[in-house]
């Protein structure tokens, strides 16, 4: 089966990026090195190309009471040019994708949800939209979407925009949609718009030096900041507390997933941590994690921080912070600690 492309994958390839599948589609997972584009990103500024990611329009009479159903977030107390992060949830509390909701009026609104899940999610708002007057348009394929992240980013928005965003607000310039929001944790702004720009765009913002930067360099800068990773740190049988995300939920309005929540609100279950190793290695997804010489968990996600330049992972535990831990690593025992995220 061909993988998709975006509609920038020859100018990866033309650039000598190494290409690699992710989630079905052929993505640059580095240009020059994992930890050279990395540090552009902490230090400089960097530009992805994540064209990968949806775009789904919800629009009509009800909109914002259908988003606010069917999301962790009372979609009803956001205002306009607000962007706001929330989890869908299926009927047992259980993160089916994490998104951000963009808000361009109380009856217009836009989600992005991840590369693998758009049709997923898609069919999961028409199944409960039946008793909401809202439109459902999936223009995935339409957009492209350029995230420019780092310290200099705000430098080359005005620069070519011409204009300046707070982080989490997002301003409609012509057909483009541009809003504050990354998945770095660095200043960052985030660019989406009809595929017939995005050439132009990409170009022009390289030419004012911004650094090409791949999957590899994304995941271990969102890995720095404890961010989720779909399909890896939630997969389908992890709930938002379990997730430790449960800043995202607005328990005062009713959602989907809202009564298993409650429930499991009261008890004692596992939570996503973080894991700081305190001898030399790197860590890597599906590790085995063991306390006290039992088996206990695998990491989720895991890699080496480049700023820190110490292994780090994810891991679902039942532990304090500061606890001891061992990670299995080529048959060796290493030591590491329950850390609270972000790492950095």
């Amino acid at each position: 089966m061909s993988l998709s492309q975006t509609c920038l994958h020859d100018n990866h390839v033309r650039l000598g990026a190494k290409m690699v599948d992710f989630a079905g589609w052929h993505m640059p997972i580095q240009y020059t090195s994992i930890v050279s584009e990395h540090n552009a990103v902490r230090e400089r500024v960097g530009i992805f190309d994540v064209s990968h990611m949806g775009q789904i329009f919800i629009s009509g009479k009800d909109a914002s009471s259908f988003l606010s159903y069917v999301t962790t977030w009372d979609v009803n107390k956001l205002s306009e040019g607000d962007c706001r992060y929330c989890h869908i949830l299926n009927n047992d509390g259980q993160i089916i994708d994490d998104t951000i909701v963009y808000t361009f009026s109380n009856q217009d609104y836009m989600l992005v949800p991840n590369a693998s899940m758009i049709s997923k999610v898609f069919d999961w708002l028409n199944l409960n939209s039946s008793n909401f007057e809202v439109n459902i348009y999936n223009k995935s394929e339409e957009f492209f979407c350029l995230a420019v992240q780092g310290p200099e980013s705000l430098r080359l928005l005005r620069q070519y925009f011409n204009l300046s965003i707070t982080p989490f607000k997002l301003i409609k310039s012509d057909n483009l949609i541009i809003s504050g929001t990354g998945y770095t944790g660095e200043k960052g702004y985030e660019i989406m718009g009809p595929i017939s720009e995005s050439q132009n765009i990409w170009e022009s913002f390289l030419e004012m030096g911004a650094i090409p930067i791949g999957l590899g360099a994304r995941d271990t800068l969102r890995l720095e900041k404890g961010y989720l990773l779909s399909g890896t740190d939630f997969n389908g049988s992890q709930t938002t507390l379990e997730s430790g995300y449960s800043w995202v939920i607005d328990w005062n309005h009713d959602f989907i997933g809202k009564e298993r929540l409650l429930v499991q609100k009261d008890g004692e279950y596992k939570s996503l941590s973080g894991i700081l190793l305190e001898e030399r290695g790197v860590l890597r997804p599906g590790l085995e994690v063991y306390f006290e010489g039992e088996k206990i968990s695998a990491l989720t996600s895991g890699s080496l921080s480049p700023i820190l330049k110490r292994g780090i992972g994810l891991s679902y535990l039942d532990l304090p912070i500061g606890t001891t831990v061992n990670v299995s690593i080529r048959n060796k025992q290493l030591k590491g600690r329950v850390i609270q995220t972000p790492f950095l």
